[in-house]
């Protein structure tokens, strides 16, 4: 019987592409795209004199227990996010609980008019549509303002606590730097 030989996987050669030769155009596009570099600028003497101030005040501050001041400010920065995320959070969930009242009052407003316009019939009832038209939008509009004024005011509390300890850390800083 014949024998059959595997045949020999053939090599393949891949050759390089040519590089491409940039057009002109190309060329110029790239030359335009390139931010212009500049000398770098030489210090004045009143920069100098800035930077050796500067020098001067940070080597007068202390150094030791900085890092406990950091991190003691640090963690009262997160105590400050936290309670107005809760203050935030406690405006949000009562902001629900009046539209959730409101809308219960919505409800039994109409189905009061509903028995009122049953029982007075549907001539005296058309003839008081309008004012119930006008009395409903007016009572939505108030409960509009009141769910307004009740998100602005935690969204305020929250905003000041925020603000309070910004000038906290303002005030610290000045006092380190007037060390």
């Amino acid at each position: 019987m014949p024998t059959r030989t595997a045949p020999t996987p053939k090599r393949l050669v891949r050759k390089a592409a040519p590089p491409k030769a940039a057009s002109r155009k190309s060329a110029a596009k790239k030359a335009a795209t390139k931010p212009a570099t500049r000398p770098p600028a030489k210090a004045s003497a009143a920069d100098a004199a800035s930077l050796r101030k500067l020098v001067s005040r940070l080597s007068k501050l202390e150094v030791a227990g900085l890092a406990g001041r950091l991190v003691q400010g640090w963690r009262k920065d997160l105590e400050v996010i936290v309670a107005a995320n809760r203050r935030s959070y406690a405006g949000l969930q009562e902001v629900v609980r009046r539209q959730t009242a409101q809308i219960m009052e919505a409800v039994s407003e109409l189905q009061t008019v509903g028995k009122v316009m049953a029982t007075v019939g549907p001539k005296d009832s058309v003839r008081n549509l309008d004012e119930l038209a006008l009395a409903s939008l007016k009572l939505a509009l108030n409960d509009v303002r009141e769910l307004a004024d009740l998100a602005a005011s935690s969204q305020r509390e929250a905003f000041e606590l925020m603000q309070q300890r910004v000038s906290e850390n303002i005030e610290e800083v000045q006092r380190l730097l007037r060390k």
